[in-house]
């Protein structure tokens, strides 16, 4: 009689302990979710602030642009001096603006204005060549960025010469669909529309390392410049210099023409140094700068 009075007195203690434990786990989770929420709900409204900001940063940028604020300019130079210390920052950013030219219906860059700067070579030139300089482009592109490429800024001391007097830029440096194979792939250079045997100038004083031909690149020269500096100039319609001579800047090398893989008489320029291809939209804005 003994035993299961105290049998029972045992099952009811531990029927109170475990009711009291639920009450304990039940109370912790109110407690836990009390002091959750306000977290939670001041994370969703940080998150709502940021992309209201980053949407209204994106309108205001637009805006600039399709204004013609002046200060666009000066506000594109230091973002892309930020975005083009890193190479992979680069390609996010050129991605972005191609995004947004495709969204907006803009040009991102400047070069590659709606209205072409025209030059005197053009002016002196006939009008179906004119409308030919306004379209070229071409060459063969880079499957990956990684083949030796970089965005990032670069100087090279001595004289530099515009290689060409050209009237827009068709197709810049970095990714894109080739306008010949409507593949997507990395151009390694930039397409510089211009008429058709208009003269091809050395960027930098140097020597001709190479003059050859192939299908993508048409008739090509290729320039030493010292240092593991190389400019090369392709689609040439004719080349003028030799191998092995000795150059000034702004020496006559070739003449503009649509030779090999390409749209329309253009030159197709590239810098490499030490056999890396760099952007040679740092050189051409640093001229007109």
């Amino acid at each position: 009689m003994y035993e299961e009075e105290n049998r029972q007195y045992r099952k009811r203690e531990a029927a109170k302990t475990e009711a009291s434990d639920e009450r304990m786990i039940r109370t912790r989770r109110r407690d836990e979710e009390t002091y959750d929420a306000p977290k939670r709900d001041f994370l969703l409204h940080t998150l709502l602030v940021q992309v209201i900001v980053c949407a209204l940063l994106a309108l205001g940028v637009f805006a600039m642009y399709r204004s013609g604020f002046s200060g666009f300019a000066a506000f594109r130079q230091v973002y892309t001096s930020i975005f083009g210390a890193n190479s992979e920052l680069a390609a996010l950013s050129d991605a972005v603006e191609r995004l947004g030219d495709r969204v907006f219906g803009t040009q991102s860059n400047p070069d590659t204005e709606t209205e072409p700067q025209t030059t005197a070579a053009e002016t002196e030139t006939s009008g179906d060549a004119n409308t030919d300089a306004l379209t070229g482009a071409g060459g063969e592109d880079l499957h990956l960025a990684a083949d030796n490429t970089s965005f990032a800024p670069y100087v090279i001391t001595g004289v530099f010469h515009v290689p060409v007097e050209y009237t827009r830029v068709t197709s810049d440096f970095g990714y894109r669909v080739n306008p010949v194979t409507e593949e997507a792939g990395f151009h390694s250079g930039i397409d510089l529309a211009a008429p058709h045997g208009n003269p091809i100038y050395a960027a930098f004083a140097g020597k001709v390392e190479t003059v050859d031909y192939s299908e993508a690149r048409g008739n090509y020269i290729v320039l030493s410049h010292g240092d593991g500096v190389q400019t090369v100039y392709c689609h040439c319609s004719e080349i003028i210099a030799e191998v092995g001579a000795v150059l000034n800047a702004g020496e006559v090398i070739a003449r503009v023409g649509s030779t090999g893989q390409s749209t329309g008489p253009h030159l197709h320029f590239e810098v490499r140094i030490r056999d890396v291809r760099c952007n040679p939209a740092w050189l051409l804005s640093a001229d007109a700068g």
